[in-house]
């Protein structure tokens, strides 16, 4: 492909990126990234600066600005189907915090680096496009991405969407949700399950320490898949997550009786000394249990909490306006939706049965 250059040293040249006193005697033609009292640095929820250190505060660093030299319209790289305009080169310098603007004013060839990126980019579009990918499914799913965030980038993140959270606000989202920021401790543990509580004692013979030698937590497991009577325990070789002393969302519903139980156990790897008499779905049984890990409580307070819960409520403010949007959209266009139980069922895998560890003699 024939594709012509303008250097874009003479295209934006040195100038491009020019020293504060450049600024001053040409106000209208740059747009400067430095950071004022005036106008503060963004921070993001975690209170870091999203825009880089403030290089108009950092001793014998002098902000830079970008200056245009060329019609935006100006191509700076042409070719048969294919052209990079300086504003789009103008668009990113624009866009680029102060940090990355004094790498471009500095470090050889970063300049030129980013324009040969946008070449190269354009270069590789064309030719996807003469393959006929723009027809593809991956690249018409990235297409409406990207179409989406624009249309919140422009319009749902600029409908006024009030910043500002009172203390009140606050405090009722941090009552309303005590699952957050109290919660309690948890523990993941495998539980093998049998209806016939003879079978269930010589499961947990099987699971004493001198029947497992070695690698215990392996074999357990493999006892797990094998000898559960639930097939959903059989599917997940009976791992229970998530487990606490007392209900709470997150947690899997247990009988009281099997989960007081599971709060018996000691130490992370012990297996529970006897069985479990409770029930499982409703079906009585008993219940051979080990501990695999546990998590301790967390408490988090209201003062340590307030900033994030801010940013959160903020959040779904933006997002009841989207939602608010979709809506509307799906009204105008008089959209219908199919049930989904019509539409698919998500089945449960029955997992193969892996054979019990013989005993060892």
């Amino acid at each position: 492909m024939n594709v012509r250059f303008l250097k874009v040293q003479a295209a934006l040249a040195v100038a491009a990126l020019c020293h504060l006193g450049r600024l001053d005697a040409q106000p209208r033609l740059g747009v400067t990234a430095q950071a004022t009292a005036a106008a503060p640095v963004s921070h993001d929820p975690a209170g870091e600066d999203v825009d880089g250190p403030d290089i108009g505060n950092t001793p014998g660093v002098v902000p830079v600005t970008m200056v245009p030299l060329l019609d935006g319209a100006r191509a700076i790289a042409q070719g048969r189907g294919v052209s990079v305009s300086a504003e789009e080169v103008y668009a990113v310098l624009r866009e680029a915090p102060q940090a990355l603007l004094q790498r471009y004013a500095t470090v050889p060839g970063a300049l030129d680096e980013m324009v040969e990126g946008l070449v190269s980019e354009r270069l590789l579009a064309l030719e996807a496009r003469r393959r006929g990918l723009e027809n593809d499914p991956v690249v018409r799913a990235a297409l409406e991405r990207a179409l989406v965030a624009r249309l919140r980038s422009m319009n749902i993140e600029r409908a006024g969407v009030p910043r500002e959270v009172t203390e009140a606000e606050v405090e009722a989202w941090y009552n309303a949700h005590p699952e957050r920021f109290h919660i309690p401790e948890r523990r993941r543990v495998r539980v093998i399950f049998s209806t016939d509580r003879a079978e269930a004692q010589t499961t947990l013979r099987l699971t004493t320490p001198p029947r497992m030698r070695g690698r215990a937590a392996l074999a357990y497991r493999r006892l797990a898949c094998s000898r559960n009577h639930d097939p959903a325990l059989v599917t997940s070789c009976g791992e229970l997550a998530e487990v606490t002393r007392t209900p709470w969302p997150n947690s899997p519903t247990l009988d009281p009786a099997l989960r007081d139980a599971l709060f018996e156990i000691a130490h992370e790897g012990d297996v529970l000394t006897r069985l479990i008499p409770a029930l499982w779905n409703g079906t009585p049984g008993f219940f051979v249990a080990r501990l695999v890990s546990r998590r301790p409580a967390i408490e988090r307070s209201l003062s340590d909490s307030a900033d994030w819960i801010r940013h959160r409520i903020v959040l779904e403010r933006r997002v009841g306006v989207e939602r608010a949007e979709v809506e509307r959209i799906a009204q105008s266009v008089n959209l219908t939706r199919a049930p989904l139980a019509s539409v698919l069922r998500l089945d449960p895998v029955q997992a193969a049965p892996s054979p019990a560890p013989a005993p060892s003699r």
